[in-house]
């Protein structure tokens, strides 16, 4: 096997689609993983026949009947051999089963262990059914999901699943480093609730002095999508300094609306009368041209403009072939189809090449049970004090702007690692979007210095000389201009773990293409899936932004991984396109260009279908969850006589949808929405009513929220108090430190000076220069 995560064993006994995606990763990268099911095969494998295409790659199948104590023995006895356990039953169903975390530790005290619930092992919704739609209603995703209508808007990507995917990994990575340093193994517990925050906390911030995220085009910042002269579609985004006044003056308009004077204009509002030529004029001067015209005019003018693509148009893109990420693979239900690769790229331990999921039982030992090659290993005994961060000691230079750089290494500091952010003397341009700016930089030290000037060259050596990870999302070039390159900077620390995360990539045709989101998820498509058949591409609120970073912070822990393992630094490369791409996995083609997996929301953007969408009722909506073949004979016996006589006592699932949506929504419509939850609750038909505004503020003051640290309140000189989104997973035997709010600009430029050696009279005089702020 190669990969940074070769040799790790890793037990799954999840189902649906954020654990096996999970595991997905962790297999994608050397991990040997073994998916177990039940004799016959999990009943699931039909109805995710395409996310399994993608989700099983890489791993092996064994079945054990987990109802028999037999069952439970062999599992126990294959997880005693594994470094690595994984499991989605919902709270209290692992106890029950004899497969606890008190049975996992008495058998296997060096197994880091992760759980993935619907809504976390305590609170409200601990046992409301961890379906995706439910998610997205009650974290309040239905409210912040843009639409062609009021709220609620049914949500389009299963950004829940794939948030708790990433969480999940994050965990389990940080666990086995912190387990390589003690002998410690930790259970790691997040959830699809929590993957959905970590998406919309990019967006979630609230202060006592009223400050509020933008309201898009009140501000001097375009950010939207326009539709050209051959009735195609371009995203345009000013969020590079300068790109504002470049826009307006391509556009003709700087007579009315100049250019800005600072590196945070995205920040400064707009006149009335601008915002009128914003909202009314842009738009029809894009209607004036074809979309490669602007393309061509925009590239020239150094802006960001991407052409919004179907699902899967972008795997004939050459950027995104030139990236390798599309690989075709024969699956056993499928045929042969084309998936998405993995996205991280590692120079010193490369990916394994996938090959396609298994059959059921495919690849087991004698008897389709235990592993022969799964010998027993000596574990090393438990050392040290178990209860700190699992990140203490890592040391991350950040030398990123935006958010999807940042927010990797912000997620690493939530884990206890020292995050040295270096910012220009102008400031991160996203300082401008303070909610935005917080969510992105939360625990981090801050210093502000021009590193190329001579009497910094000193500096430059201590925070590369000192960081075990180099992090950064420079256009291709810029680092080696200022001397931090890959090559630089390992000439100084031969150890480092050098990530980089571009936005294209950095090679290939549009290597020097700005990347802003939303763009890149038009790129791939995703901005159609969240619209509805027909419509026109919408913003999607779980996008690529909280995506790379998260993607980010699997290619920061593998690569220390991988050095803890081998004693060697690397190059990674983890871009902003890949990651965008990954989100989209659960989409594949056939070679003869059939689309799997897309195009399943309605025009109406109420649902995939009769039993998995939002219905209005007397009062309000609710959203009904009853897609499984379970679920849909609970709901024909609830509702009984209710349903047109040609259909009672039948499977729901093989009614006409359209039919059934119809009939479901007359019956519905007759009473309120509470009164249908309880009975729906009482015959265990997984059902919510989504909420119907947004939830930051609502989420962010909820004492309970604070108390299990989902949320975070801290004093501040301005805004007084300031709260956001903390910890989205939890872990034994941690110590997991405070929430930090993001620095203030150059907060810690005194304080990482004199640990870099500078008496407190030369920083003096470095600010007189104006060299340091």
């Amino acid at each position: 096997m190669t990969g940074p995560l070769a040799g790790l064993r890793v037990v799954d006994c999840s189902r649906g689609t954020a654990g096996p995606r999970l595991t997905r990763m962790l297999a994608d990268y050397g991990a040997d993983v073994v998916w177990v099911e039940p004799p016959g095969g999990h009943p699931s494998r039909d109805q995710l026949a395409v996310d399994y295409a993608v989700n099983l790659r890489n791993k092996r199948s064994v079945t054990l009947d987990l109802h028999s104590a037999a069952g439970v023995e062999l599992l126990l006895e294959l997880v005693s051999r594994a470094d690595v356990f994984i499991e989605n039953w919902r709270p209290g169903v692992a106890e029950r089963m004899g497969l606890g975390e008190a049975a996992i530790r008495a058998r296997a005290p060096h197994v880091v262990s992760c759980s993935i619930t619907g809504f976390g092992a305590e609170g409200q919704f601990r046992d409301v059914p961890g379906h995706e739609a439910l998610v997205h209603a009650l974290v309040g995703t239905m409210a912040e999901q843009p639409g062609f209508r009021a709220a609620p808007i049914f949500e389009g990507m299963p950004f829940a699943s794939a948030g708790a995917a990433y969480l999940g990994a994050v965990g389990v990575l940080a666990a086995l480093y912190r387990r390589n340093i003690d002998g410690v193994g930790r259970h790691v517990e997040t959830s699809l609730y929590d993957g959905a925050l970590a998406y919309l906390m990019m967006l979630w911030g609230d202060t006592d002095s009223g400050q509020a995220m933008h309201v898009p085009g009140a501000n001097r910042l375009i950010a939207r999508t326009f539709l050209c002269a051959d009735e195609e579609y371009i995203g345009v985004h000013t969020g590079a300094v300068g790109a504002f006044g470049r826009l307006m003056k391509v556009l003709g308009l700087t007579d009315r609306i100049p250019a800005g004077e600072t590196a945070q204009e995205m920040g400064v509002p707009l006149t009335p009368e601008q915002a009128q030529i914003v909202a009314e004029q842009i738009p029809a001067l894009f209607l004036q041209r074809p979309r490669s015209e602007w393309l061509a005019i925009l590239r020239e003018a150094d802006i960001c403009g991407v052409e919004y693509l179907r699902p899967c148009q972008s795997f004939d893109q050459p950027q995104v072939l030139h990236n390798g990420m599309v690989v075709e693979l024969d699956d056993p239900v499928l045929g042969r189809v084309q998936q998405v690769a993995p996205p991280i790229r590692f120079a010193a331990s490369p990916h394994r090449l996938p090959t396609a999921a298994p059959r059921v039982g495919e690849g087991s030992g004698e008897g389709g049970l235990l592993l022969p090659d799964w010998t027993a290993v000596e574990r090393v005994a438990p050392a040290g004090p178990p209860d700190v961060a699992p990140l203490a000691g890592v040391r991350i230079l950040d030398l990123g702007a935006y958010y999807a750089g940042p927010y990797a290494p912000r997620l690493m500091a939530d884990l206890g690692a020292d995050v040295v952010k270096l910012e220009p003397l102008g400031g991160d341009p996203l300082r401008g979007l303070a909610v935005v700016f917080r969510s992105a930089q939360a625990g981090k030290r801050s210093i502000v210095a021009d590193l190329k000037a001579d009497d910094l060259a000193g500096a430059r050596r201590h925070l590369v000389a000192r960081a075990d990870v180099i992090h950064h999302n420079m256009r291709p070039g810029a680092a080696e201009r200022l001397g931090l390159g890959y090559e630089q900077a390992a000439g100084l620390n031969p150890d480092v773990v050098y990530v980089y995360a571009p936005g294209w990539g950095s090679s290939g045709p549009d290597r020097l293409r700005q990347s802003f989101a939303p763009n890149l998820s038009g790129f791939v498509g995703a901005c159609f899936e969240v619209s509805g058949r027909f419509n026109p591409p919408m913003y999607p609120t779980g996008n690529e932004d909280p995506g790379g970073g998260l993607v980010g912070a699997l290619a920061i822990l593998m690569g220390l991984l991988h050095r803890q393992e081998t004693g060697r630094g690397q190059y990674v490369e983890s871009s902003q396109l890949n990651a965008t791409l990954d989100g989209i996995s659960h989409i594949v083609r056939r070679v003869d260009g059939e689309v799997l997996g897309a195009d399943r929301l309605d025009p109406l953007q109420v649902g995939f279908s009769a039993l998995e969408r939002l219905y209005p009722t007397a009062d309000g909506w609710i959203c009904l969850a009853a897609q499984m073949p379970r679920d849909a004979e609970s709901l024909g016996r609830a509702l009984g006589p209710r349903l047109p006589a040609r259909w009672v006592g039948s499977d729901l699932l093989d009614v006409d949808s359209d039919d059934l949506a119809d009939a479901l929504g007359a019956i519905f419509e007759t009473r309120s929405s509470d009164e249908w939850l309880a009975e729906l609750s009482a015959a265990s038909v997984p059902a919510a009513a989504p909420k119907m505004e947004r939830q930051a503020a609502t989420f962010l003051r909820d004492p309970e929220n604070r108390r299990t640290r989902r949320a975070a309140e801290v004093d501040h000189p301005r805004d007084i108090k300031v709260r956001g989104i903390d910890q989205l997973l939890r872990m034994s035997s941690t110590r997991v430190p405070p929430y930090r709010l993001a620095p203030e600009l150059g907060e810690h430029t005194t304080e990482i000076l004199l640990e870099a050696g500078y008496s407190p009279e030369s920083i003096i005089a470095l600010r007189e220069q104006r060299l340091v702020r």
